[in-house]
């Protein structure tokens, strides 16, 4: 029998979250998206670092089709429940994450694929990974993809890759901002156990810190960012004592 489709392994305060349909490219539907929002939703005080990864050649290839039959004439409540809400809600959800959350991507990154790897603090792909916004070749608007990535890589990038459908090579994923860094393929397990290493070495308030202030900065005034950063710091430093 096949396993399940998201694998949720704990390593002490390391949250692997791995997407488990090699068959299909790693196809998310609903229920994987419920799974994933349960798992990073009930984190406990311990949690320090989430990775998003994934099993088989591809990272994620887009969405499972939750569109009903043509003649079954859903109405817009119908739609936005089905076809709109559970995206959303996983895109938000990882923003929401109060510790770093890193994805680990090879292959092909389509669509929601896309957006898993941009929606995450740090995003770490191998060098023949792959990115695509491809939802207009069926002529249907990106807006859910955008809305994960809008904030997070520059406009002109996020309007370039929906136009234009374009394949965007790792390299030029990262000249592009929407990754962080491109390793070659055969060390991308190493390179990420080793920046999980990294991050796990520092406490899980100063992790929680720089999250709440990547998160919450940019749209702040200077002043305010300002403020809220020897907040944060202060917060963080006190807890040594």
């Amino acid at each position: 029998m096949p396993g399940p489709h998201v694998v949720i392994e704990r390593n002490g305060p390391l949250v692997d979250i791995e997407l488990n349909r090699p068959e299909n490219g790693n196809l998310i539907d609903a229920e994987m998206s419920e799974a994933i929002i349960e798992a990073v939703n009930t984190l406990d005080d311990d949690a320090k670092l989430v990775r998003i990864l994934s099993s088989g050649p591809d990272f994620c290839k887009g969405r499972q089709s939750p569109m009903p039959p043509k003649d079954a004439k859903p109405s817009a409540e119908t739609l936005r429940r089905v076809v709109t809400a559970p995206p959303l809600a996983l895109y938000d959800a990882l923003k929401a994450v109060r510790v770093p959350v890193v994805s680990v991507v090879r292959g092909a990154a389509l669509g929601v694929g896309c957006a898993l790897a941009g929606v995450c603090d740090i995003a770490l792909a191998s060098d023949d990974a792959v990115f695509q916004i491809h939802e207009m070749e069926r002529d249907i608007p990106p807006t859910l993809v955008m809305s994960a990535l809008i904030g997070r890589v520059p406009v002109k990038t996020v309007a370039h890759m929906v136009l234009s459908r374009q394949k965007y090579s790792a390299n030029e994923a990262l000249q592009a901002g929407l990754i962080s860094r491109v390793v070659p393929a055969a060390s991308l397990n190493a390179e990420a156990d080793a920046l999980a290493d990294t991050l796990l070495g520092c406490s899980a308030v100063t992790l929680r810190a720089v999250k709440q202030f990547l998160h919450l900065a940019p749209e702040m005034p200077a002043s305010g960012a300002s403020g809220f950063a020897a907040h944060l710091a202060a917060t963080a430093l006190s807890a040594r004592f």
